[in-house]
């Protein structure tokens, strides 16, 4: 589905990404009460741009599916977004699953899809990738430090968050969204936390390599409540090249009235991290983390926004050029289908520039 000659273009652009800035451009909010095939557009959890649609997973654990929408962008504002169809991912014989879809992207030569599932940690359901193509749907094979275990392996509603495809072609990326038990405490307030993100081949369907990445601590909303719920994680990642990343990171406390949701844009270098997939631990074993740069702070911007609100944004992907030849950005939010009270299904779009 992705042309990968798409990196190659990219490559003069990002020469000097390490001084990258994100301008917001314009906003689109989803109806609440939109469905295809009477099925709600919802639960947006990733974005990706491929053959000139976008494609959505939606976080719906009894009805796993991703939508396929067309985008128009004109003079940098949008100008038609239309949401064409509901694709489902798991089949009706293949229900056994337990499956809570997070991210879904593209393979190359429009050979089928990538997407995640952080199946159910608490009922001990494991986290799975997997690869849906013409023959079928298949799985790959997680090392043991994703097993699920009482005192080591991936936390409930904190594992397989973000995908993206390397320029290569030949692997991906998966990134956890929370720390694995055996790599320290959960994200707080007063620190934050080291999580890994694994590199899978296509062909082996097994890890390859691995880095460690920081997560910065949960943003802290002194307005909330003592005892509010709150959570932090890595929900998304993006490579530019070989060695640098694009990661989103959203913060979310309850019980605020704008939502409660801080999310940041960062770009990471992995030229000199080390490799940890055989690291047991992140809490004693040494290791260099990749580097790590803010791009934008999504509160700076929020006044700019048509709806003035930050939602649950999950998903991003890199678009088409615009008119000026600058490459687009967009990302997309996840409302959890107003299940914990009104929140948007929001769609972004930003211009790249390279600071001078």
């Amino acid at each position: 589905m992705r042309n990968y000659l798409f990196f190659a273009l990219l490559a003069p652009f990002f020469a000097h990404s390490a001084t990258m800035q994100l301008s917001y451009l314009d906003e689109f909010i989803v109806p609440a009460d939109l469905k295809i095939k009477g099925d709600t557009v919802g639960g947006l959890s990733s974005i990706e741009f491929a053959n000139g649609k976008y494609l959505m997973i939606a976080d719906d654990a009894d009805n796993p599916r991703y939508f396929s929408a067309t985008i128009q962008i004109n003079e940098n504002k949008f100008t038609d977004v239309k949401f064409e169809q509901s694709i489902q991912l798991i089949s009706k014989n293949e229900r056994s699953i337990v499956a809570d879809p997070e991210s879904l992207r593209a393979l190359p030569n429009n050979s089928g899809i990538a997407w995640s599932s952080e199946g159910s940690i608490k009922y001990n359901k494991s986290p799975a990738i997997f690869l849906q193509t013409e023959s079928g749907m298949s799985r790959f094979e997680l090392p043991s430090m994703f097993d699920i275990n009482k005192v080591s392996g991936p936390r409930h509603n904190a594992v397989f968050e973000g995908l993206t495809i390397s320029p290569s072609g030949k692997g991906m990326w998966v990134s956890m969204e929370g720390p694995l038990k055996q790599d320290g405490e959960k994200a707080s307030i007063k620190h934050g936390s080291m999580i890994r993100i694994s590199y899978f081949d296509f062909v082996s369907k097994k890890m390859q390599k691995q880095f460690a990445y920081f997560l910065e601590p949960m943003v802290n909303r002194p307005e909330a409540k003592p005892d509010a719920f709150r959570t932090t994680g890595l929900v998304e990642i993006l490579q530019i090249n070989e060695h640098q990343f694009l990661t989103m990171e959203r913060s979310y406390t309850a019980g605020i009235p704008d939502g409660g949701n801080s999310v940041s844009i960062f770009l990471i270098d992995i030229k000199n991290a080390t490799d940890t997939s055989q690291l047991a631990s992140l809490k004693s074993d040494p290791y260099q983390a990749a580097k790590k740069t803010l791009v934008l702070n999504m509160e700076s911007i929020k006044h700019q926004l048509g709806s003035k609100h930050i939602d649950n944004l999950e998903g991003m992907t890199f678009g088409p050029r615009l008119s000026n030849g600058n490459q687009s950005l967009l990302m997309v939010s996840d409302n959890n289908f107003n299940i914990h009270g009104k929140q948007l299904s929001q769609i972004l779009l930003f211009e790249v520039k390279n600071k001078k």
